[in-house]
């Protein structure tokens, strides 16, 4: 299995490196073989647990019951992904310890670069 793989190179090397074990099962085979995954992960030493595409609420809580020691971490895919959107208190209600808001995140990011980009001085040179 790669997670201990990675599990014991950490260990030979030293690292505190994170490691994040995911798995995109839910979508390509069931939501029983994730969960079994991601206990797996676990056993092996994860540091954190994912689950690409839990399409509920109920698939959300089973996945926080396996392996409750690992940190399990939700993606909020705004706009567009299969896990129900719920806040913050929400997923910490549930057991998550981790969130990502990936589309948020890009958004404002790409409005700074924009707004870099057009305080330049020679911004008036450029688009002459």
């Amino acid at each position: 299995m790669h997670i201990k793989a990675a599990v014991d190179a950490r260990k030979e090397s030293g690292s505190d490196i994170v490691i994040v074990a995911r798995t995109d099962s839910r979508q390509a085979i069931s939501h029983d073989e994730a969960l079994w995954r991601v206990k797996a992960f676990a056993d092996a030493g994860a540091d954190v647990l994912f689950i690409d595409a839990l399409a509920s609420v109920e698939e959300m809580k089973a996945f926080c019951a396996v392996a409750p020691e690992v940190p399990k971490m939700a993606n909020m895919l705004e706009g567009g992904g299969k896990t129900p959107i719920l806040s913050p208190a929400e997923l910490e209600e549930i057991g998550f310890r981790l969130v990502v808001y990936p589309l948020s995140l890009v958004g404002v990011s790409m409005r700074a670069m924009q707004l870099t980009t057009f305080s330049v001085p020679l911004y008036p040179l450029l688009v002459e």
